[in-house]
């Protein structure tokens, strides 16, 4: 029975690393608001470093809504409102020069290279989050565009998050870091909408059939080991 209990202890240890490999080296970023507006819905633009994060390279980008339930507006455009986030080796200073940044072709902003996770509307709720697909559960890459600072308000060119919702990126391939920055754009007014916190790691996040074909690995794994030998 010992035997049976310490391989079964073993078997989900084993899983918990394979769980918590995803963000194993990843790293919380702090970013700087740049001054002035970018494009014609006066985006405000935020600017982190990457370069001295400790990682060689990253292949992942998680942003989180603040969840504060304030600023903005309600509905289809609660909780962030995501312009556009671009990684770039030159260093802005000023938000008005997004228009002109050579940026790096690393992301993939169909659902196979994004991870959406829909916060909550605020009253009057309506079918889904702007910016998403007809689902509500993926971002429209053709109606948010994130790899241009381009919303035109509210009506096209962004995906909002809702309160307290959250989007991870996949990139293509690992980017160096180098002399890496992010740079990340809220439409309008950044009153009460704000990044909650951003992740950046140097594995992906790993698609949902992984994690399904884990679960069944430890189902069998368990199975296995409630059986019992013979007498």
């Amino acid at each position: 029975m010992r035997s049976i209990l310490s391989r079964l202890i073993a078997a989900l240890a084993l899983a918990g690393a394979f769980a918590g490999a995803a963000h194993a080296d990843g790293v919380a970023v702090t970013f700087e608001r740049l001054a002035g507006v970018a494009g014609v819905s006066s985006t405000t633009v935020f600017r982190a470093d990457l370069s001295g994060l400790g990682l060689a390279n990253v292949t992942s980008i998680s942003l989180f809504d603040s969840n504060s339930k304030q600023g903005g507006s309600p509905g289809a455009f609660s909780g962030f409102d995501l312009d556009a986030i671009v990684l770039s080796t030159t260093r802005a200073t000023s938000a008005t020069q997004m228009s002109g940044l050579s940026t790096l072709p690393a992301f993939d902003f169909t659902p196979a290279g994004t991870r959406f996770s829909a916060g909550t509307q605020r009253p009057p709720a309506a079918p889904r989050l702007a910016g998403t697909d007809p689902t509500g559960l993926d971002v429209d890459p053709a109606a948010a565009t994130l790899g241009s600072f381009d919303a035109v308000w509210f009506t096209r060119g962004s995906v909002s998050l809702g309160d307290g919702g959250n989007i991870t990126f996949n990139l293509t391939a690992p980017v160096s870091t180098a002399g890496l920055y992010l740079y990340v754009g809220e439409v309008g007014n950044t009153a009460g909408e704000n990044i909650g916190g951003v992740f950046v790691s140097a594995a992906p996040v790993p698609e949902p059939g992984s994690w399904m074909l884990m679960l069944a690995g430890l189902g069998l794994c368990s199975a296995f080991l409630r059986r019992r030998p013979q007498a």
